[in-house]
């Protein structure tokens, strides 16, 4: 009724009197918005089932709006940098085509008992939420800057209180100065101001919502510290304080009110490992398109048509790689049209994996609803070809009916793996991505992980005691307390503790190996680290999504893949042997996608387009390598029966046949495969593979 109401005196242009009776008349739409009866009901306030969790991003802008931001001298602009991986949300930077959350999505706890819908608890894991919280003390203490993973694009002091190389600091400002040296009226005066200053941040940041005993908790640190003699400026200290504490409540982070019980919370049990053999899916995504014709390439065919003379070099001309620079694949390969295949040159670790059996490749893989042909492709595919966005979601997703919209692959393995009483991690690292995406309220939300570590939570506090004050300020509630602000207390030291435990866990965990010194070298460095920490993660399996750039090669596109492929190799190489190393080889697969492949015939920029059916590494050491999966064309040039122009190559292995058996291995029953892949149905029996012919046999299979 509030939102009709809102939304018809825009439309009607009036409300309550109020109004030029035009359409869009934001007096009209202000007044309905703050006059409306459920905006000023008293008693719906207290309702413990109305309310939510508050938007990351509306949150750091309470804060400054609020705090009073102020721009340094010659500063024309404020920035703020990497919002929306730090916080998991930025203005026109969506992760996805469904926006940073997903309407229905449903938190645990007492909001997911009510039945209750919570968007923006989807967002709120544990990297989130200490990001949150250490960008925002940083605002206070340093002004907008890196210091202490600050949201500033710059490097300041880092002292607090110092904000003279700060790009703007929060100018909000209410000193104390005692009126007496006498110690009675000097007490009395100091708990009035204390009081008058707790209760205005109350108002500014929490709409006044700040409970009683949260009040008093928060007044009692902040006389404190204006009470610390060995202090320079007590006054600003605890200002400074007083802010940050009130930046953790639950009153700040929802619109609810909060109804507390005096005790603490229990500490959060450490996570258990049922005691399930460990695997880990290391999903890699080669964004932008990669020319994988280039990576795996015909050499020796001895039938009546040479593949690599007769068709790839015709079709691929300048862009050609040469017979004699390829890697050769250990053979014959007696699946295919040619008896031996080679790599890029650049992939010498990738021969080395496909020879020695840890390595393997699906053949012209890619987006598919059902099998089709050049004829009636354009009416049996439901994805929009040749897109980046929509066939790399489609990767991530593999659901091209929306029958499970809103989830991806990786996330619905993981669903089906946490249904039957396994503890699953999911980590993207860098970069958010609906793969990793399961049905709302069936698992927790999967974290993003930086390529750098963890961060440690309030780095350098403003009092000895404050992480102590913080977990008093988020103690238990009531029963009648709001339940998005439950739930949020809950959360937050669930994610303090974790965070805490992954932090000392991490900082502990070296690898054997040197990793490159790029992106994606330092993801998988990231990876290695997390799947040897899964021990004292308490954990069962793990899913993981990387991406690395680079590929939409529409130019120069030999030279370009030189330097990528030298990059994938060595990545790649490095992974592997670390994983070795580690004694969890046999429990880890790599499986690396892209959004498409691109057209065997070059442009006038000496590279490839947008095109369609590609060749993808799957590796580990349970993979059953040193075969071509699926079927690599015999034809390929123009007129070819896959080739519908310029050489783009109609897939006949589809997504589904890909990880349907990788989720086998992961430990899913067949009997679930319909939520896996929703589309399976649309092809064929004989259109998949066995888990068997992919992976070797393990004790648990």
């Amino acid at each position: 009724r509030y939102v009709k109401a809102v939304a018809t005196a825009f439309r009607n242009g009036h409300y309550e009197g109020i109004g030029s009776n035009e359409y869009g008349d934001l007096a009209a739409t202000i007044a309905a918005v703050l006059l409306h009866p459920e905006a000023r009901s008293v008693n719906l306030d207290a309702d413990p089932f109305k309310g939510n969790l508050r938007e990351p991003l509306l949150k750091v802008m309470a804060l400054i709006r609020g705090m009073e931001l102020q721009k340094a001298e010659g500063q024309p602009v404020v920035r703020m940098n990497d919002l929306d991986h730090k916080i998991g949300q930025m203005a026109h930077s969506f992760p996805t085509v469904f926006s940073f959350m997903l309407p229905e999505y449903s938190p645990g706890g007492r909001p997911g008992n009510a039945t209750l819908v919570g968007p923006e608890t989807m967002i709120m894991d544990m990297p989130k939420v200490v990001n949150l919280l250490n960008g925002m003390f940083s605002l206070v203490k340093y002004g907008l800057s890196r210091c202490h993973g600050g949201f500033g694009t710059d490097y300041s002091h880092c002292n607090e209180g110092d904000f003279s190389r700060a790009t703007a600091h929060l100018s909000f400002s209410r000193p104390y100065v005692g009126t007496t040296t006498e110690g009675q009226r000097k007490l009395a005066s100091l708990n009035d101001h204390a009081e008058d200053v707790v209760s205005e941040l109350s108002t500014l940041l929490t709409s006044g919502r700040l409970g009683a005993e949260n009040k008093q908790i928060i007044k009692d640190a902040y006389i404190a510290e204006l009470n610390n003699t060995a202090a320079t400026d007590p006054s600003g200290d605890a200002l400074r304080l007083a802010q940050q504490l009130v930046l953790t409540t639950p009153e700040f982070h929802t619109t609810n009110v909060v109804a507390k019980t005096g005790a603490l919370r229990a500490q959060p049990d450490p996570p258990q490992a049922s005691g399930s053999p460990y695997k880990a899916i290391v999903y890699v995504m080669f964004g932008g398109g990669c020319d994988s014709f280039n990576m795996l390439v015909p050499h020796t065919c001895s039938g009546e048509t040479d593949l690599y003379t007769d068709e790839y070099l015709e079709i691929r001309q300048e862009i050609a790689l040469q017979k004699e620079d390829l890697n050769e694949l250990n053979g014959p390969i007696t699946n295919q049209a040619c008896d031996t295949f080679g790599v890029h040159p650049q992939l010498l670790a990738v021969q080395e994996l496909f020879n020695n059996g840890d390595l393997l490749f699906f053949a012209n893989t890619g987006v598919l609803t059902k099998e089709t042909d050049k004829e009636h492709y354009w009416k049996d595919t439901e994805t929009q070809l040749f897109a980046h966005n929509f066939m790399q979601l489609a990767a991530q997703r593999i659901d091209p009916l929306k029958n499970e919209d809103g989830t991806g692959i990786l996330g619905r393995i993981r669903d089906v793996l946490t249904n039957q009483g396994l503890s699953v991690g999911a980590f993207s690292i860098d970069v958010n991505s609906i793969s990793l995406i399961g049905k709302p309220g069936l698992a927790t939300s999967p974290m993003i992980l930086s390529n750098n570590g963890v961060a440690q939570f309030n780095y350098a506090p403003s009092s000895s005691d404050m992480n102590a004050v913080i977990e008093s300020l988020n103690g238990e509630t009531k029963a009648e307390s709001g339940v998005f602000g439950e739930w949020y207390s809950d959360v937050l030291l669930k994610s303090l503790s974790h965070n805490q435990l992954l932090y000392n866990t991490l900082e502990g965990k070296t690898t054997t190996v040197t990793f490159p010194n790029s992106h994606l070298g330092r993801q998988l460095g990231m990876v290695a680290r997390m799947i040897d920490s899964r021990i004292q993660r308490g954990t069962d399996a793990d899913m993981f999504y990387l991406s690395t750039g680079g590929w939409d090669t529409h130019s120069q596109v030999l030279m370009n893949q030189n330097n990528l492929f030298a990059n994938v190799d060595a990545s790649f190489k490095a992974f592997a042997d670390e994983m070795k190393a580690k004694n969890v080889w046999d429990s880890v697969t790599l499986i690396e996608t892209s959004d498409f492949a691109r057209t065997l015939t070059q442009n006038g920029g000496l590279g490839s387009d947008h095109a369609w059916g590609g060749n993808y590494i799957m590796m580990g050491g349970g993979v059953k390598g040193g075969q071509i999966v699926g079927r690599y064309p015999d034809a390929i040039k123009e007129g070819s029966p896959l080739n519908i122009g310029r050489g783009r190559i109609i897939p006949t292995t589809s997504w589904e046949a890909v990880f349907l058996p990788l989720a086998e291995w992961a430990g899913v029953d067949k009997a679930h495969f319909g939520y896996i892949c929703p589309n399976k149905d649309n092809f064929g029996p004989d259109h998949f593979f066995d888990k068997a012919n992919l992976f070797e046999p393990t004790p648990s299979s």
